[in-house]
């Protein structure tokens, strides 16, 4: 019997047109992931920024509210309270009233510091984003009260100093610049 002739037209992949494909399917999945990751980033910036913009909101109402029932020196009792309870509906990422920032809180959530009268938000992607507080990356928030110090002594005094209203501001200075697309 002869030997049998292999054909010259071979169907299916070489060991190296595999390799290449190989290969070229890890650097588009690397590729992928990365955009993802940068992705997430921002997607969690513009999250932070949306509930922040939503209680700056809803402080404002509470300013009208108040201005329109001529009760606005109770303005001052608003400070130090929990801004989320002023917003209709809390965000799905708001976990509540926590006695200590000590305690463990899962990233990417907000909750109400009740020890410090700090509203805080965990970080669950840490790119880009920098602060001088200490320990977990973190953003805490406090309502501020906007008043014209007409005896400039820096502090507010009721019947001598005139109401402005409300402001959402950081604790600590911080800094959040998202990845930048490749």
């Amino acid at each position: 019997m002869p030997p049998s002739k292999t054909p010259t037209n071979q169907i299916g992949f070489t060991m190296v047109e595999l390799v290449v494909v190989i290969i070229i399917v890890s650097i588009i999945g690397i590729v992928a992931v990365n955009r993802f990751w940068q992705w997430s980033v921002v997607a969690e910036r513009a999250s932070v920024q949306t509930v922040v913009g939503a209680i700056r909101t809803s402080l404002g109402l509470e300013t009208s509210r108040l201005a329109l029932r001529q009760q606005l020196s109770r303005l001052p009792k608003v400070v130090g309270t929990n801004p989320m309870k002023l917003l209709a509906q809390t965000p799905d990422s708001y976990i509540g009233e926590v006695e200590n920032e000590k305690n463990p809180v899962q990233d990417g959530s907000w909750y109400f510091d009740t020890s410090n009268k700090f509203l805080v938000y965990r970080l669950k992607y840490i790119d880009g984003f920098s602060s001088k507080l200490k320990g977990v990356p973190r953003i805490r928030y406090r309502i501020k009260l906007i008043y014209t110090d007409n005896n400039r002594n820096r502090r507010f005094d009721q019947g001598v100093d005139d109401i402005g209203g409300l402001d959402m501001v950081p604790v600590e200075n911080y800094t959040w610049q998202p990845a930048e697309a490749k």
